[in-house]
């Protein structure tokens, strides 16, 4: 097959479409505007030859530093970051060269990677990343929003019980900023979600996103009788949002939730394949939950891991909760929820 025949830029678009950023897929083209955050699937005979050439995004844990002291969460706070804000340039521009379309910063609290907002404002200026980041909003200071204003894609805030998320939804939708909110299901929330979901509207959220836990404390977990009222229950508050707010589902839910939205109708969450993980030690994982971790010290390192360890990347992390896990790890091996 002929360099023209595989080269993504020779399938013919829609000109309103043209200017979008090319991404093959396998079998498909995906065009995509860092600024909007638009995406726009192109399928057909034009695009069958078509195959994937690098990961679509890249998640970052730049630093495991943080101004909360989450119980659920596993990240050693105290642990230095290898990178700078040099390093982390170069390896982030090679991926984009290597065709990257995203970067989403996260940690530990982003914020408290020092210089943080010059790194953001030099991805978008030098390179052609959309650039988001995700916060519990604490460190997330006017004076550091203005600082990146039209130079990421998205904020994501973590919703958490001692995190003032209201302020922060508040000042943000205030600012007209393109942001969305995370928010963990568990047990233990799981009767006050509407509740939350339909403040988070009233406060200008245009975006919720419902987060499943992946970990060893079973009490966390929803059991699969919980995992049908969720399932239920999302599909009435989409409803009843629609078009105010998009409530999204995350891809650890896998297939537990029935009868409720989905934007894509695959099998697979895409660890390992869609998106990597990079950790503030320096290593490659397929996700922030996966057991698998691989050194890697530049962005031709990076690419050599996803070419090269696919089997391995693809496969189901130890961890409970995982998508890829028959019953996600949670059940009993008579298949009764543990």
């Amino acid at each position: 097959m002929s360099s023209t025949q595989t080269d993504p830029s020779a399938v013919p678009v829609p000109a309103s479409f043209a200017h979008l950023r090319r991404f093959p897929l396998d079998g498909a083209l995906l065009l995509f505007d860092r600024d909007t955050g638009t995406n726009v699937r192109c399928e057909g005979e034009e695009t069958a030859h078509l195959r994937a050439r690098a990961p679509r995004a890249i998640q970052f844990g730049i630093t495991n530093r943080c101004n909360l002291a989450c119980t659920f969460c596993s990240r050693d706070v105290e642990a230095k970051s290898d990178w700078t804000q040099d390093s982390a340039f170069a390896v982030l521009s090679g991926l984009a060269d290597a065709g990257v379309l995203e970067v989403a910063f996260g940690g530990g609290e982003p914020w408290a990677f020092p210089h943080f907002e010059t790194l953001v404002r030099r991805l978008y200026d030098e390179t052609p990343l959309a650039v988001s980041f995700t916060t519990n909003g604490l460190a997330l200071t006017a004076k550091r929003l203005a600082a990146v204003r039209g130079r990421y894609g998205q904020v994501r805030v973590s919703l958490y019980e001692d995190n003032d998320w209201r302020r922060t939804v508040g000042r943000l939708a205030d600012a007209g900023a393109r942001f969305g909110v995370n928010y963990l299901v568990t047990p233990e929330r799981l009767p006050s979600l509407e509740t939350v979901v339909l403040e988070l509207a009233a406060l200008g959220c245009r975006d919720a996103l419902l987060l499943s836990y992946n970990g060893r404390d079973r009490a966390l977990h929803l059991d699969a009788a919980q995992a049908r009222d969720l399932s239920r229950r999302v599909a009435l508050l989409a409803r009843a949002l629609t078009p105010r707010c998009q409530l999204k589902l995350d891809v650890c839910w896998g297939e537990r939730l029935e009868n409720v939205p989905r934007l894509f109708d695959k099998q697979d969450c895409g660890a390992g394949r869609e998106f990597l993980v990079l950790t503030s030690d320096r290593k490659v994982m397929p996700c922030s939950f996966h057991h698998l971790a691989f050194p890697v010290t530049s962005a031709q390192d990076v690419m050599t891991v996803w070419h090269g360890q696919r089997a391995r990347l693809a496969s189901a992390s130890t961890l409970p909760g995982c998508a890829r896990t028959p019953g996600h790890g949670l059940s009993s091996p008579s298949g009764a929820p543990s």
